[in-house]
């Protein structure tokens, strides 16, 4: 997994965490301010950025890193997955940060407000959004494992028919493969999602305790019941 995947996958497993009032901006897997947020799935990818989203905090900020050492934009449709967003009255008076989730002419975010705690959305462009991009003078390699996809909740049992199914990191042919089920093998699947021309089982790793993905194909190796 990429650095961007990384990024945007840290922030997907914190969905319906609390916003946080605290001073240290939160506590990681419970609760977070927006600034927190990005922080720290940056550091989850192995990457240091500032602390604080606002550029009124100058040099030290994220907003004035993307616009002093990084690469910064106002159009929406150049933001790509783990980039970084800001929202206020102008570029040097923000107020919000968010990270994307999924590029398009109009992206997803996934941000943390008072409101909602941390959720996905599309980017409001009517919420005061001045720009964004990505905090670092060098870009990452672009990575073929970015993959934007909606889970379908579902409650089913799998049945492999043959062996070699791959278990994957993500819904892609190009994701790591961490194992592999044999014939006969049952899995139970909380979720369904169609990615590449493929239909894609998902659960959690009971040891790994990370989201994992069996290409479930047209029903030609896998059985739903």
């Amino acid at each position: 997994m990429g650095v961007r995947s990384k990024i945007v996958a840290y922030c997907r497993k914190q969905l319906g965490c609390s916003y946080s009032y605290t001073p240290s901006g939160g506590k990681e897997g419970s609760s977070y301010n927006c600034s927190y947020l990005s922080t720290c799935a940056y550091k989850a990818a192995g990457l240091t950025i500032p602390k604080w989203q606002g550029h009124q905090n100058g040099d030290g900020s994220q907003s004035d890193w993307v616009y002093r050492h990084g690469h910064w934009t106002t159009d929406p449709s150049k933001l790509k997955p783990g980039d970084l967003v800001f929202f206020g009255t102008k570029r040097t008076n923000t107020t919000h940060v968010g990270v994307v989730s999924k590029a398009g002419t109009v992206p997803y975010i996934i941000d943390s407000t008072p409101s909602r705690g941390v959720a996905e959305r599309k980017l409001p462009l009517s919420a005061g959004f001045v720009g964004g991009g990505w905090p670092l003078k060098s870009l990452p390699k672009e990575d073929a494992t970015v993959v934007d996809y909606e889970l379908i909740k579902v409650d089913k049992i799998v049945t492999v028919k043959r062996g070699g199914v791959n278990i994957r990191t993500q819904p892609s042919t190009k994701a790591s493969i961490v194992g592999a089920y044999a014939g006969g093998a049952k899995v139970v699947i909380d979720r369904i999602v169609f990615n590449a021309g493929l239909v894609w089982g998902s659960y959690v790793g009971l040891t790994s305790g990370k989201r994992r993905f069996i290409a479930l194909a047209d029903c030609t190796y896998c059985e739903v019941g």
